[in-house]
Parts: structure tokens; sequence; C-alpha cells
């Protein structure tokens, strides 16, 4: 089948046309030719010798091309000399001798017109929707890329940071800053830095971006992995100077890209990204001379050390109202996922006391118990990866991890580490055959763990990083 492209009235135009045309067809064989050309609008070739216009004395010739073309600008012209954008889409021709035919055609007009008028007034409505921002609100729009059926899915796994818990701007800010004073305090870089008034701009930074470890520009590639912009500090570089960078090329090899670039590929990265550029914006407007890699080098051990020091968790757990987004329907969605026999799984690499701190604050005290497993301090991406890490137990009145092996799950208990090996033994996975069931390959089965296998149909798994989820 072909496709076209989305449109509320184009498509149900379509449809009216086929049925028109086979109408037609019923009613007089060969005197319609349809035609349908891939991201094209469908139209219908009336032969001539059968058909006159809607007007015989405005001079129009008698052949008559039906087209679905929904630019307002195109318009029909009657006999008064008027142009109508509204008959051009909904005014069909007459047959000069077959009456059946003009009745299909009435018919077929009535159809037309309310979809027209039906997909006008949706249309409208959608456009003051998008515009519409009283009260700071933004419309947001989900986009997909694949086909789930939730229906074949019996597991939901969701990630902590960014999923199931969004973050205020505060947030980054707090990282920005204790970073930023972690570099003057710790790597002793100039003390002249905290009074140049460097904050977080959350203009400046995207997901996506990647750090170049050698020249500490700021890189977004296009899709063949070129360097198709890049910041040094918050300057552009010239394409000139990208193209000598890159040998001509402006692209990488796998391993020399893997090895230079250092992908920004989750919301936390957007601090790092924007202190990256402002570092190197402040030396080079006060003439200090630097090495761009030992700055890279400095400041991704500094974030990564504000991460694993635990102190801005610390912050953000005792202040939640601040550094939290309110979620009033979290509880209310996973409650329907369990209640329609999905088993819900927690997997985050934060540890208990912080996920315990807003777990609480945007679900309540009891929130451990909607869980089949919940599993804390998971060290993904090796969570996927490695197979022999084992599960250990977490006390959830100290936050320590005990040593006693576990060989299962038991409900409301929380786990640390772990991998997916031992997630299909402690959950008691077996291995399935499930089919699966795309029209061009009905035949196909495939192999499949709740834990072993990444394709499996009936495991969904939830998170914001590319990389880590």
């Amino acid at each position: 089948m072909k496709k076209f492209r989305s449109s509320s009235f184009s498509s149900s135009a379509t449809i009216a046309s086929i049925l028109l045309y086979a109408s037609f067809q019923d009613l007089y064989p060969g005197s319609l030719a349809f035609t349908i050309t891939p991201y094209a609008k469908p139209s219908i070739l009336v032969h001539r010798q059968h058909f006159m216009s809607p007007t015989p004395s405005s001079g129009i010739d008698n052949s008559i091309q039906i087209n679905n073309d929904k630019d307002d600008n195109v318009t029909s012209q009657h006999s008064n000399g008027k142009r109508n954008s509204k008959d051009f889409f909904t005014k069909l021709p007459r047959h000069r001798t077959k009456e059946g035919i003009n009745q299909a055609l009435i018919r077929s007009e009535k159809i037309i017109q309310k979809l027209y008028e039906e997909s006008s007034s949706a249309a409208e409505k959608e456009l003051e929707t998008i515009e519409e921002k009283e009260d700071g609100l933004q419309v947001e729009k989900v986009f997909a890329n694949s086909y789930v059926d939730l229906g074949k899915v019996d597991t939901v796994g969701f990630d902590y940071d960014y999923t199931l818990v969004t973050y205020t701007d505060e947030l980054l800010d707090l990282i920005y800053d204790m970073t930023l004073n972690r570099l003057v305090k710790e790597y002793q870089y100039p003390l002249e830095m905290l009074d140049a008034k460097l904050k977080f701009d959350p203009s400046f930074s995207i997901r996506g971006l990647a750090v170049d470890r050698e020249t500490a520009w700021i890189c977004h590639l296009s899709y063949t992995h070129k360097v198709a912009v890049a910041y040094e500090g918050r300057m552009q570089v010239s394409r000139e100077r990208v193209i000598e960078e890159y040998r001509g090329k402006r692209s990488l090899n796998p391993t020399e890209r893997k090895k230079r670039l250092k992908p920004l590929n989750d919301l936390f990265s957007m601090a790092e990204c924007c202190l990256i550029a402002d570092v190197v914006q402040f030396f080079h407007e006060n003439n200090i001379p630097f090495c761009p890699k030992n700055a890279v080098v400095d400041i991704l051990d500094a974030i990564g050390r504000t991460h694993i020091s635990g102190d801005f968790h610390r912050i953000v757990a005792n202040n939640p109202k601040k550094y939290f987004e309110p979620t009033p329907h979290l509880k209310e969605i996973l409650l329907s996922l369990k209640n329609s026999g999905k088993r819900l799984i927690f997997v985050s690499n934060s540890p208990f006391w912080y996920v315990d701190a807003g777990m609480r604050y945007v679900i309540g005290d009891d929130w451990r118990d909607m869980w089949e497993a919940t599993i804390v301090s998971a060290g993904k991406p090796r969570f996927y990866t490695e197979n022999e890490r084992p599960f250990r137990q977490v006390c959830q009145d100290t936050g320590r991890v005990q040593f006693n092996k576990v060989s299962e799950f038991e409900p409301g208990e929380v786990y640390a580490e772990g991998c997916l090996k031992q997630l299909r033994k402690c959950m008691q996975w077996d291995i399935v055959s499930v089919e699966n069931d795309i029209e061009s390959d009905n035949d196909l089965k495939t192999q499949v763990t709740g834990g072993s296998s990444l394709a499996s149909p009936n495991v969904l798994y939830i998170g914001d990083s590319l990389f880590a989820d």
C-alpha cells in the first residue's frame, strides 16, 4: 500500500476519492482512471467525452481532473469569474447523459463537503492549541518511529531520573554551580571565574551534542556522522577550521569518533556542555593560555566527582519541592498498568536513599509496593552487558547493602547492582516462543527471554538515555 503525507482532510478525501472511483466504475466502466503515486495526492482523471463541466457556460474545457489538492491558494473557476477554494475541493463535474452517475456524484459531494468542513474546523482548533501559551503552559507532542503493541507487553520497566521523576531548572543550575566551585577550589582554576557570574544557560545546549576531547569544541553531528556545526566556547567555528580539523571530510571513522567525541546524551549532560563552553570562552576572553584537552579532562572529571560524591543528591533529597517537578498523575498511570496485568520493574543507577526521597515525594510512602522488582545502583549500561553480576539486597533502614545470596526477589524489598541474566533467574522468567505477527513474515518466530533478549516484544523499558537505557 502506498503511503501519503499525513493530513486529516487529504487522507479522508483520498478515501472519498476511492469510493467515488468505485461508484463510477460500477455505473460506467472505463469512465475514470484513478492514479496514486508515492507521496503524491490521489487523482481521478475523468474522460473528456463522457463529462461536462459543472457550469457549461463558464467556458471550462470539458477535460476535468478531480484532484485532492489541499492548497487553499489553488481555486476553481466559476461562471461569475470568482474563485472559491471550498468549491475546488468539494465540487464534482456532471455526466452529460448518465443520471445514475450524477446521483453518485451528488452523494459523493455531500460526503466530501462534510469531510472538508470537519477538517477545516479541526485544523483551526489545532492551530489555536499550538499557539496557546497562556499561564506559561506549552503544548507538547509525542512522536514515535516504531509501532508498540502494549497488548503484547507483559513487563514494563522504568528508569528513575528524568523518567519517573523530572527536575526543575534549578537542578542543572545546582550541578553547574557545584562543578564550577570544584574546578576553582580543587583544580586550581582562576578565582576570577567565580566573580564572572557564569551561570547555566538552558538555551545553549541540547541532548545529542558531543564534546571533542582534543579541541574542547561542542559539536553537532549530522546523520552521516559529520561535524555539521561546532562551537569553541560561545563562538561558532568557521567551516574552514572544521574542514581543516577533520581532514577535509568533517567526519571521523568509528574508532576515532568513539575515542575523540564524548556524547552528551542525557539531560544531566546539559550542565557539563554549558560549563565546557563557558570555561573555554572565559579563557579566550581573558587571554589565558590553556590546553583544550586538559580543560575537557578536568571538567568531565569534576562533573563525575560531583555526581559520585552525592553532594547534590543530598541537597535535592532534602528539598524535593524545589527540585522535583510535580507529577500528579504518575501513581494513577503506574497503578493502571499494574491493574491491567503488567509487571512493573524499577531499574535506576541512583542510590536507594536518593530514589526513596524522590519516590516518596511524587508517589507516596508505599511506592515500593507496586513493583515486581526494585533495583537501585544498577550501573547501567553494565547491567545489560555483564552476565555474572549478582544482586545484593539493600537494607531499607540504613541504605547499606547486605551480603546474603539473592536467588529470588521478595515483594517490597530493594536490590542493588545485578544484571539482566540474574534478573531473569530471580524473577523466574522462562524462555518462551513468541510469534512475530509482522504482516510481511507471519512465520517469523524468535526465542525470547524476559532478560536475555533486548529484542523481546513483550518487555518494554522506558528511560531517558540512549546510551544507558
